[in-house]
């Protein structure tokens, strides 16, 4: 699997959750599901951009790589 098919792959993830916590978070809006969300999902959504910008830096140096074996 190629690093930005990989990148995709969390960012469809990080998506698919951040809509179910919104549709969950419409029916449930009291302090037990903000303090959820401040707990899980905003942590998770949170690694995943840090992650992402990983991805794009690891990607940079394997291209970097690259080009100096050629």
């Amino acid at each position: 699997m190629s690093q930005a098919a990989g990148k995709g792959i969390l960012a469809d993830a990080v998506g698919v959750l951040h809509h179910a916590w919104h549709r969950c978070h419409s029916a449930w809006n009291d302090s037990t599901a903000t303090k959820f969300e401040q707990e899980f999902i905003s942590p998770i959504e949170s690694a995943a951009r840090q992650a992402g910008d990983a991805m794009d830096r690891l990607q940079s140096v394997c291209d970097e790589a690259k080009r100096a074996c050629e």
